[in-house]
């Protein structure tokens, strides 16, 4: 079974965020990531900035997790979403 980690999908974005702006990656994906927080508007990313959400995204890339939200929001930042397939086993019996 091939199920993608926490690891693998920071690294995806990693990978188009160095795409996208070079050697200054990070910096650009924390600016980017921070106004895509305050822009969701919820109550504890108000007083969101690069320098105190930059720890946080630094913590992300070097342990490879991070919460969900934080993932979606990283993902958007360099212009990706997250899609869902899912399917369904059917068991028939004769």
């Amino acid at each position: 079974m091939d199920i993608a980690t926490g690891k693998d999908i920071l690294q995806a974005i990693q990978q188009q965020a160095e795409k996208k702006w070079g050697d200054r990656w990070k910096a650009n994906l924390v600016r980017e990531y921070v106004e895509i927080v305050k822009a969701r508007g919820f109550e504890s990313d108000k007083n969101a900035t690069p320098v105190n959400r930059r720890p946080q995204i630094d913590r992300a890339f070097d342990t490879g997790r991070c919460n969900i939200d934080t993932a979606i929001a990283l993902a958007s930042a360099v212009g990706c979403r997250f899609q869902m397939s899912c399917t369904e086993v059917k068991v028939q019996t004769f």
